[in-house]
């Protein structure tokens, strides 16, 4: 015959008998004959831990409640009477419904998700990875560090509309959408099902009805102001900037696009740039821009001394915003930002008879047509090249300036 396992060993649960209970070389436990499941863990260490035992659905399940003294007798058999009682009416219903010994898990603070997001989705996916962590943690800081350790579920929807009211008020309307938009990628990564820091609703989602009304910028370099920023393009010292403004200028590229340029991204017999993650998209087939003359001569006067076209002290330039203020205190034209050059360029090449397609071409926008998409292969690359010239020229005319005079080197020049 087998043996015959043990019954654990009961004992009406008192102080002074607890406190007796010695110590073994291993872990022993003692259960209460007045509270069914009730037991106590005795372990080698001398600590005496409360814990719940019983049977669900065929297997043992046990719950910790709480250490001895700490816990009183009196408290534990409440709390494994409660445990009881929900196990009965929980196997009442057929087991359905929340299991009642399920601990609800610990819910994530918004800091702790910053710190997820960063680290899982902005360092694996940003084009610069570097710059994007510094920049979502400046972001947060910035603007959100007051709930840095609230838990998600204790932020609302009215409390993300005060917010909202709060930012635009301090620090403008463009600002306040900003971070909310951020704010709102943080719950939707927190909430994803690969990621599941958190079970709750995003109380930003659908947040336009709040929003400030944002209106598309039209902002490009008008006519009267052609001639001062060519002026001082052409007397500009920073060799960098200068560079850089032309570049942009004469391709439509992004601020960040020019900067991350690469040497061998360049094809100079058939005078493309290929262009690998568009809009900073790693999804993104690449966008293969035309070189205009323009792009080309500033490109071979550049000096190749790294792997990027403009090296920085660790990898690659990632701003220009400096020299850039100063550029625009020099030329006296107010309210132009780098990316209103993207839109110069394109301005211009509608104003000398280019069609949409080839404007969105240029731009490196996705066609609007899937019926385009599909059956026209065709990236008219001569004819897009001809509009960007076309465009430049009649940039230049308005400036009353020439390529020679924007190339030559002012004397004293230095990097940005």
């Amino acid at each position: 015959m087998g043996k015959t396992k043990a019954r654990p060993e009961e004992t009406n649960f008192t102080v002074k008998g607890l406190e007796r209970l010695s110590t073994k070389e291993k872990r022993f436990n003692v259960f209460d004959s007045e509270t069914r499941g009730l037991g106590l863990a005795v372990y080698p260490s001398g600590q005496k831990t409360f814990f719940h035992l019983q049977k669900v659905q065929g297997w043992p399940r046990r719950t910790t409640l709480g250490i001895f003294p700490d816990m009183s007798i009196e408290a534990a058999r409440g709390k494994a009477s409660e445990l009881n009682s929900k196990l009965s009416n929980w196997r009442q219903n057929d087991y359905q419904g929340q299991d009642p010994l399920e601990r609800p898990a610990k819910v994530s603070t918004l800091g702790e998700v910053l710190d997820h997001y960063v680290e899982h989705h902005v360092a694996a996916t940003a084009k610069n990875p570097d710059h994007a962590v510094k920049y979502s943690k400046w972001q947060f800081d910035t603007y959100l560090a007051s709930l840095r350790n609230r838990p998600l579920g204790t932020l609302r929807r009215e409390h993300v509309r005060e917010l909202h009211a709060e930012i635009q008020e301090k620090h403008g309307g463009f600002t306040a959408n900003r971070t909310i938009t951020f704010l709102r990628a943080l719950f939707n990564h927190a909430i994803h099902p690969d990621v599941a820091l958190w079970e709750g609703a995003n109380p930003c989602a659908k947040p336009k009805k709040f929003l400030f009304r944002e209106k598309s910028r039209e902002r490009t370099i008008q006519r009267p102001e052609a001639p001062k920023f060519f002026k001082a393009l052409a007397s500009e010292p920073h060799r960098d900037l200068r560079d850089f403004l032309l570049i942009a200028l004469s391709t439509a590229a992004r601020r960040g696009t020019v900067l991350s340029m690469r040497w061998d991204q360049l094809d100079w017999q058939r005078g493309l740039w290929i262009i690998p993650n568009p809009k900073g998209k790693k999804d993104r087939k690449p966008h293969v821009l035309p070189l205009t003359q323009l792009a080309l001569s500033v490109l071979r006067s550049r000096p190749r001394t790294a792997e990027w076209v403009f090296p920085g002290v660790k990898g690659h330039l990632t701003t220009v915003r400096k020299p850039w203020k100063k550029f625009m205190e020099r030329a006296g034209i107010p309210d132009l930002r780098i990316h209103d050059l993207r839109r110069t360029l394109a301005t211009h090449e509608g104003d000398t008879g280019a069609s949409t397609e080839v404007i969105q071409k240029t731009l490196g926008h996705e066609e609007s047509s899937a019926a385009t998409k599909i059956y026209d292969r065709s990236d008219r690359r001569d004819e897009v090249r001809g509009a960007m010239d076309a465009a430049i020229a009649a940039m230049l005319a308005a400036g009353k300036t020439s390529k020679r005079k924007l190339l030559t080197t002012p004397s004293g020049a230095g990097a940005a």
